[in-house]
């Protein structure tokens, strides 16, 4: 019984919670709390091998499908620019306990890239911080698995960041 390794719960359990026997979550999502916490509008990016969590409805999830000029690295450049951070908590921390989050969080204006060469040159840091940290990630799991010690889920698990996990 593999843990899930955010909440340790068992999988069994956590594919209760997925309907399924995956999360839906895919490496490069941006998350963030919507309702009923101090952190609305602070992101996450899921990093490879982190996708199978169990997250409660109370998250937004963001995913860049068309990767032709925008990025998952370029998306949260944006929402760490502090006129959309800005008019994030201006919108969506109005939001109560309520069920229905509404669509408010698409009043958002998030700036458009010119065009791929832009949009490269201003996410490149995060670009490289969050793919680096996943090609130093995926080294160390190599490593304690090759140890064939047994540590506590934190510390171990599968690899699954490769290169074929970053976005084009």
């Amino acid at each position: 019984m593999e843990p899930n390794p955010t909440n340790l719960i068992p999988r069994k359990v956590a594919e209760s919670f997925w309907r399924g026997g995956t999360s839906g979550l895919e490496a490069w999502d941006v998350l963030t709390p919507n309702r009923a916490s101090s952190n609305i509008g602070e992101f996450a990016i899921i990093m490879p091998g982190e996708e199978q969590v169990v997250l409660t409805k109370e998250m937004f999830v963001f995913r860049v499908k068309n990767l032709s000029v925008w990025s998952p690295f370029y998306l949260f450049w944006t929402l760490c620019l502090q006129a959309v951070r800005e008019e994030w908590r201006r919108i969506t921390l109005m939001q109560t306990n309520r069920e229905d989050c509404g669509d408010r969080y698409r009043e958002i204006v998030l700036p458009n890239p010119p065009s791929r060469k832009w949009t490269e040159d201003h996410e490149a840091s995060f670009r490289d911080y969050f793919t680096t940290v996943a090609k130093a990630k995926t080294v160390f799991l190599d490593s304690v698995s090759r140890s064939r010690i047994p540590l506590i889920a934190s510390a171990s698990g599968t690899t699954t960041a490769d290169s074929e996990d970053t976005p084009e």
